[in-house]
């Protein structure tokens, strides 16, 4: 099983001290998620909550998550980065190819783009991307940025995108996971038919259980079945060594250290953030 610390929300200039500890403990990787922007109201329904109330506010910190992790990685050899989740639709597809490419030269592939289509429909309208069309232009996406990623000059003609003979320099020298988030039905069908992986929404252990057998078939049934797949699964109750070992048994890859923000409150030291690790640790990575 592997562990992974959630960094959302945590204080920018922490990132790389926390990226140093967690290397030096054992976890797998950090796990950051964004907005290029959260608006002061919002009437959108956040997907992920029982009354549709989303826990985040525009006080909070959102680092960008690309410049953040080439900070970690730059003091660190081994530790993974993930995006969890990364607007993919509010960009261009050469912007992210060309960012991302850079970040795995930099970091020595170390990186993973957990992305999703989005659900604050307010960011959406701020720049001018149409929310109702967010999932096709996803799709779209990462098609022209696995072919960026391959080096080739691409001429492309879609519904959205429109490009003839591009390149981007550099090239990732190994291929790039795409980890899809979300559990609509949309979201898991684009994850086991064009990613690498699934990274969950935060789910009890009774749901995963009724749940990842179906996620399951659905990838056995899929064009790419014979490759790897991580899942990744957070979970909404307490972790023990106990149920890390159902997970396991449910095929589960990986799992979460709860982000400081829900774990210690607002507002820790970096000293407090590192205890917190500590703990983690010494309960289940070295169990």
């Amino acid at each position: 099983m592997d562990f992974w610390q959630v960094i959302s929300w945590c204080e920018t200039e922490q990132i790389p001290d926390i990226a140093v500890h967690a290397e030096q403990l054992g976890f797998k990787g950090l796990i950051l998620a964004e907005h290029i922007y959260y608006p002061a109201s919002t009437s959108s329904r956040y997907y992920y909550s029982s009354d549709g109330v989303s826990p985040q506010n525009p006080d909070m910190e959102f680092p960008d998550p690309l410049i953040s992790f080439a900070a970690a990685a730059a003091v660190t050899k081994t530790l993974q980065f993930m995006t969890g989740i990364y607007v993919l639709p509010l960009r261009h597809p050469i912007e992210v190819a060309k960012n991302v490419a850079t970040l795995c030269k930099l970091s020595g592939d170390r990186f993973a783009l957990g992305f999703g289509a989005g659900w604050l429909k307010e960011e959406f309208d701020q720049l001018g991307v149409d929310f109702s069309r967010r999932g096709r232009r996803t799709d779209e996406m990462i098609d022209v940025m696995r072919q960026l990623w391959s080096g080739k000059e691409v001429s492309y003609r879609g519904e959205f995108f429109d490009m003839e003979r591009v390149k981007i320099r550099p090239i990732p020298d190994s291929n790039v996971p795409l980890i899809g988030g979300g559990h609509s039905p949309a979201v898991l069908r684009r994850a086991v038919d064009q990613c690498d992986g699934w990274y969950g929404p935060g789910n009890t252990l009774a749901e995963l259980e009724q749940f990842l057998p179906e996620l399951q078939a659905m990838r056995a049934q899929s064009k790419r079945a014979q490759q790897p797949f991580s899942v990744i699964a957070p979970l909404t109750e307490a972790l023990a060594p106990n149920v890390v070992a159902r997970l396991e048994a449910l095929g589960v890859t990986g799992t979460v250290s709860y982000p400081f923000l829900f774990g210690i409150g607002p507002g820790s030291t970096l000293d407090d953030k590192k205890r917190y690790m500590d703990d983690f640790a010494k309960r289940l990575i070295a169990a």
